[in-house]
């Protein structure tokens, strides 16, 4: 969500990539240069983009940690600072952890890469019942099944009422738009069809496995697996721009802190510090072992996690305002692959409500850069992925603080343009509807949402129409008309994305909708685009 919204952040965040083998690189320079040069980076953020909060960095420099600390505040106006002990939400870098559970699983012979989802979890369909037999359970963790970028994300977000259950069920209902293992589409709800599988093997929770399969082994004491565990009074608040005229602009506000994402936890449910993350990157640098020689996975589970198996972007390579851009970007299980000035590069982005973040890891130097931000600030995120790495290997010889707040100029002005053709009608103050209010209200059924209500309120000239998505609280508020049969929803939650509701007649009488984000910046989590609503009632 933002400017550069969490599409950006979440999917290809600014479509870089590159494949291939590299050898070790160790560096040269003196252990704690590296630290103190992205030390001295985040400072400089800092001071470049004052509308920032908070910040959590941390830097493990040829095995060895050597930064982890926290920068500005929890909350906007307020004194108290972000320190190393300072939790955020870190989102889809989960995706990571419940890729290396899975690993461990593997070696330990309770399930296989290449075994069919429906071994573990007989009642798993997708819509598509040729993609059902053939989806194994790599398949679930590499983004190409065929599925549209974020299809089924209104099961998860924002903070609906779905269970896991639900949320695995409803993809027997999701669209396929694209050819299975054909292409790349970045998803969530599988993550979450992967948790239950973990679940179905273990007999235990997702969130009681990786608490003790990663979080107590590696003594990350202040880690938990879903927002709702979070020490309220340890955690950064999340942050954003709700405009106007659209979420991205406009001034910073403080979110309510979002309780969300218990059901996809696997997706992107966990909750750290700057301290805690640390002995995550130095068992991935380590290949599952740590400094101490405790093994948490095997180097062959470790290369596996790594290996390209999905291609996600392609691109000329370096360019003037991006000179790290590579050619080719792949997807591994859990992690994007590619390569950094020569090097390879593994990273993860994450982004919730308020929160964005990045993981990178350059192995053959075994190094690494964790960022954790309380507020959507893309220029901010894109300044440090891109300049952190660059300090992993001794540079600082293009100003990423620059670059980005071009790009983000350019953003904005595009982002505003297109805003303003989103809710221009062909007529001014638009076309009436063709019938009377009361003949638009019933109940409408998606059959992998649930149901969508919209209602008649008030009398007379006050009369209007009000809009229920029944699983989701947050997104309940007025519709009123726009231009003939489209419809504008108001939310009466402002941090949320309105939707566009447009309406088919057949014979005179509502028939179905369907609904897409008013903004063109919404986040592709709002997949209102794969709502298929048919009046019922």
């Amino acid at each position: 969500m933002l400017a550069t919204t969490r599409r950006t952040a979440l999917v290809s965040a600014l479509a870089t990539g590159g494949l291939a083998a590299f050898g070790s690189r160790a560096s040269a320079q003196d252990t704690g240069a590296v630290g103190a040069a992205v030390d001295k980076l985040a400072q400089d953020v800092m001071a470049a983009f004052p509308d920032q909060p908070g910040l959590g960095v941390t830097v493990v420099e040829n095995g060895k940690v050597t930064l982890a600390k926290g920068y500005g505040v929890k909350t906007l106006g307020q004194p108290d600072r972000c320190d190393e002990n300072t939790i955020f939400g870190i989102a889809s870098n989960t995706k990571a952890m419940t890729a290396a559970l899975i690993a461990m699983l593997v070696e330990e012979g309770k399930l296989a890469w290449d075994d069919p989802v429906t071994k573990h979890l007989p009642a798993f369909h997708m819509s598509d019942p040729v993609i059902t037999k053939l989806m194994t359970v790599r398949d679930l963790l590499v983004h190409r099944s065929g599925l549209t970028l974020g299809a089924g994300d209104l099961m998860i977000w924002p903070d609906p009422t779905h269970t896991r259950a639900d949320i695995v069920a409803g993809l027997k209902y999701l669209p396929i738009g694209g050819q299975f293992r054909g292409g790349y589409a970045y998803d969530n709800v599988l993550y979450v069809a992967a948790g239950a599988v973990i679940e179905a093997v273990t007999g235990q929770s997702w969130e009681a496995v990786i608490k003790a399969r990663i979080f107590d082994p590696l003594a990350m004491t202040s880690t938990v697996s879903t927002p709702s565990l979070v020490d309220k009074s340890r955690r950064a608040a999340p942050h954003a721009r709700l405009g106007p005229p659209v979420r991205g602009l406009g001034p910073q506000k403080v979110l309510p802190f979002d309780n969300s994402f218990a059901s996809a936890a696997p997706a992107g449910g966990v909750n750290t510090t700057p301290k805690d993350i640390a002995q995550w990157m130095l068992v991935q640098l380590g290949l599952g072992m740590l400094p101490s020689g405790k093994r948490l996975w095997g180097e062959p589970s470790a290369k596996e996690m790594w290996k390209p198996q999905t291609l996600t972007a392609w691109a000329d390579g370096p360019s003037d305002e991006n000179p790290v851009r590579p050619t080719m970007q792949a997807y591994g299980l859990g992690w994007f692959v590619q390569d950094h000035r020569g090097e390879r590069l593994l990273w993860h982005t994450g982004g919730l409500a308020g929160f964005i973040s990045y993981t990178g890891l350059l192995p053959g130097r075994k190094s690494g850069i964790m960022i954790m931000t309380n507020a959507e600030e893309t220029p901010v995120l894109r300044t440090l992925r891109y300049g952190g790495p660059d300090r992993l290997q001794g540079r600082s010889d293009f100003d990423w603080i620059a670059s980005s707040k071009r790009v983000q100029a350019t953003s904005d002005a595009d982002t505003l343009k297109d805003a303003a053709r989103a809710t221009t009608t062909a007529t001014p103050g638009g076309a009436k509807p063709s019938l009377p209010l009361a003949s638009y209200a019933g109940v409408y059924r998606d059959p992998w949402y649930g149901t969508v209500t919209i209602t008649v309120v008030g009398k007379g000239k006050k009369q209007g129409l009000h809009v229920s998505f029944d699983k989701t609280p947050a997104l309940r508020g007025k519709l009123d008309p726009f231009d003939g049969e489209m419809f504008k929803t108001t939310f009466d939650d402002r941090t949320q994305e309105d939707a566009f509701l447009t309406f088919d007649l057949k014979d005179g009488k509502v028939v179905s909708a369907l609904v897409k984000a008013v903004s063109p910046l919404a986040d592709f989590s709002y997949d209102y685009q794969d709502l298929r609503l048919s009046k019922v009632s």
